[in-house]
């Protein structure tokens, strides 16, 4: 198949080659570590036993930490500093006080994974080709056995606060399309052997363009669009998977953009939104663009990392362990079922709230995403009259550690069942729990959630959490002439109860949906009140016991 092999118990690194032994002592890889650590988390003072969550990292801010030291020499995996958080211990943590190999990301052909026969079915004009993913080959499943073109059809906009030069969008969106193959993606479901993504070269955008005379003119249009590109079944085989649309007003302008979950995360969302306006602001001053270089081949890194997963046995296991609980809540798994949660239900996460999460999580060594997880396990125990073998699934952020990963587009997301043993101890007790949960899954995140199923015979899980903070919309703030605001974003996946934490800038929101075949509206509402009363709680004293939350809110 032409692939690379990666040990099973190092599941968390790409594929490397060694560029000759360099002498690195402890002080000099301390020097290394700690410039790193400045520079991803842009502090100006870093100590030998500063924690890199207390510096205000989280899950992709620690693929670039691992990533830059790699390439200065420095060969740490995630799970490293996930574990140790400290320079100091990582240095001390070393295996052994000898000189380290340098190593560099080996970079991989196009259609390398792909055998001869189906290579030669290729169709003309292609410039890469690789399977498909468990994940997408699971969504592509499910929306052609639904039929609901709203499945997995994400959408998501924003305004901009300046006039519209629609021939300069037009360039710096084909220039977006060229940066990214996410944009350039189809696929083909039945021709070749395995289902395939299929990358095809440079071209224009997708982008429709209408003018509004007014703020509630522009909300008609935005909405008409959006129901008609929402409820359009999706061709696979075009590439024309992310679609733009304009809606231009006399000082502003709104952009619309629909994409289906195979071809882009939430993170890519973001990241796309800012490339654009970007890109757009260097056309307009007839500059090139300063946007840094993506890495290559993340794509190819992680199917090698997901089918070495799939074969792990340790990988397995950890797995089972966490599935190991009650049934799932809501009943969910008949065979020819597929939830329908178009339900929503949202409330708002206010600047003290964020604020305070982010000084909980400074002050206890962990991630905002582990604080609040740990608010929605005790929630959902108290919601399901659990306090033990709570689960539930979580969404794990799957990017190789390479350079630059954090800037590509693409699905690099994983749901896979997190199991908390007990809700009933302290709220810090809680939060290491969840902390130690995404620490000790860090090796085998690319495990396919589909095999997992298969295994048990049922879901692990039937309520889902996950977490995102927007950080990279910050980029934004210095287009001065390009303000934006009113950032949005909706889906709908194939749980039958998701909840979504939020966070862009200095607030953020809650977001719920929900099949109401599984789940009623007023007991979601419950939970919504549960979660808010466990956050606050959490956040007045967080060494006081998790006691049950109240029901209402």
């Amino acid at each position: 198949m032409g692939e690379v092999t990666v040990p099973v118990d190092r599941l968390d690194q790409p594929s490397t080659t060694t560029t000759g032994s360099t002498d690195l002592g402890d002080d000099t890889v301390t020097e290394i570590l700690l410039a790193v650590f400045r520079e991803v988390l842009s502090v100006e003072r870093v100590e030998p036993d500063s924690r890199f969550y207390a510096l205000g990292g989280d899950s992709l801010t620690a693929l670039r930490v691992v990533a830059e030291a790699r390439a200065r020499g420095v060969p740490i995996a995630l799970r490293d500093l996930l574990v140790h958080q400290t320079v100091a211990g990582l240095v001390g943590a070393r295996p052994a006080r000898h000189p380290e190999r340098a190593t560099e990301p080996q970079r991989r052909q196009p259609f390398g994974l792909l055998d001869a026969a189906d290579r030669a079915l290729l169709p003309e004009g292609v410039v890469d080709a690789l399977p498909a993913s468990a994940l997408q080959v699971g969504m592509l499943y499910l929306c052609e056995v639904s039929q609901d073109p709203m499945l997995y059809h994400v959408a998501g906009g924003w305004e901009v606060c300046a006039p519209f030069a629609e021939d300069t969008f037009r360039t710096a969106l084909t220039r977006l399309t060229d940066r990214h193959p996410a944009l350039r993606t189809s696929f083909d479901l039945g021709g070749l052997s395995l289902p395939t993504q299929l990358v095809w070269p440079r071209g224009a955008a997708t982008l429709t363009v209408e003018h509004a005379t007014d703020d509630a003119h522009a909300d008609t249009l935005v909405r008409r669009w959006l129901d008609r590109q929402l409820g359009t079944p999706v061709d696979w085989a075009v590439p024309a998977l992310v679609r733009w649309h304009v809606v231009v007003l006399p000082t502003s302008f709104r952009v619309v953009v629909t994409a289906h979950h195979t071809v882009l995360d939430g993170w890519s969302f973001s990241r796309l939104g800012v490339d654009l306006m970007m890109l757009y602001d260097a056309a307009l001053s007839g500059r090139e663009p300063d946007l840094p270089a993506t890495a290559p081949d993340v794509h190819q890194d992680f199917l090698v990392l997901e089918r070495q997963a799939a074969a792990s046995a340790t990988a397995e296991a950890h797995w089972l362990a966490q599935a190991n609980g009650p049934e799932p809540l809501l009943g969910w798994g008949t065979p020819g079922r597929i939830a329908d949660p178009r339900e929503r239900y949202a409330f708002r996460l206010d600047r003290e709230t964020v604020r305070s999460l982010t000084g909980v999580a400074r002050m206890l060594g962990v991630s905002v995403k582990s604080v609040t997880l740990a608010a929605h396990a005790r929630a959902l125990g108290t919601w399901a009259g659990r306090d033990h073998d709570v689960v539930t699934g979580l969404v794990f952020n799957t990017r190789p550690a390479r350079v630059g990963t954090d800037l590509v587009t693409g699905l690099f997301l994983n749901t896979l069942p997190v199991r908390f043993a007990t809700v009933d101890t302290t709220w810090a007790n809680l939060v290491r729990a969840a902390s130690d949960a995404e620490r000790d899954s860090a090796p085998y995140q690319a495990f396919p959630q589909a095999r997992l199923v298969e295994i048990l015979g049922r879901p692990a899980f039937d309520v889902t959490f996950n977490f995102m903070n927007f950080h990279a919309q910050q980029d934004i703030d210095r287009l001065e002439r390009l303000p934006t605001r009113s950032w949005w974003r909706q889906g709908k996946p194939s749980f039958p109860f998701h909840v979504n934490v939020e966070i862009v800038g200095a607030e953020g929101q809650v977001r719920i949906g929900f099949d109401s075949a599984f789940v009623a509206r007023d007991a979601v509402e419950a939970y919504a009140g549960m979660l808010r009363d466990a956050l606050a709680a959490l956040l007045a004293n967080p060494v006081s016991p998790a006691a049950p939350t109240r029901i209402g809110g």
